[in-house]
């Protein structure tokens, strides 16, 4: 069962990596991009906020845009795996109301502003594919085609088709503003994809 997922390394040349660093750049870019947006943010804005050299934000990272994704990813990941023991439907329905609440706070308002920028800048685009989009989709089709495997799930079961049930309302709603990212209203997401996806012979 999937409890973690692999993501694409950044761009690393030169001396090896300083973890300290990499925290103070990451939470300099979400904090600049949470404050005026993504579309002014500058490579030397981030490093300024930060305390680096802009050269030290380039041996690490190609853009500003790989920088933002990685701060998205670093603060929003590691709270919204699939818990790796419980229930195995429960921590699906888990897994989506801990994603809900990530996204009612801070972190709803940040990926709120990427997914606007990314409409009009392509290398946001890239990173949010490359750096989360499709990194969460994998990591999801697997869970599920293990949940297939063990019976909890109909064999004939589409993962992609269960991971757009399951959480393209949520941002559509996050992205729309329709109504409240509930534990009530994920609760209603997951029992209605249950009834078609789960293995009831």
């Amino acid at each position: 069962m999937l409890s973690q997922q692999k993501q694409p390394k950044a761009l690393n040349i030169g001396r090896p990596r300083s973890p300290k660093i990499d925290r103070k750049v990451l939470a300099a870019a979400a904090k600049l991009v949470l404050s005026d947006g993504f579309g002014t943010l500058t490579m030397d804005a981030i490093a300024a906020e930060a305390g680096v050299g802009r050269m030290t934000l380039y041996r690490r990272w190609p853009n500003k845009a790989a920088i933002v994704m990685d701060a998205f990813v670093a603060r929003v990941d590691p709270n919204t795996l699939f818990p790796s023991d419980g229930d195995y439907l429960e921590t699906i329905r888990l897994q989506m109301r801990t994603m809900a609440k990530a996204f009612r706070g801070e972190d709803g308002v940040l990926i709120r502003a990427l997914l606007g920028a990314a409409q009009l800048d392509p290398d946001l685009a890239a990173a949010l594919r490359n750096r989360w989009t499709m990194p969460r989709r994998k990591m999801a089709a697997e869970y599920f085609r293990e949940g297939m495997r063990q019976g909890y799930l109909r064999p004939d079961a589409d993962p992609d088709a269960l991971i757009d049930l399951l959480y393209a309302p949520i941002y559509y709603r996050l992205q729309m503003g329709t109504g409240p990212l509930s534990n009530a209203y994920v609760d209603a997401i997951f029992d209605h994809a249950m009834k078609g996806f789960r293995n009831d012979h």
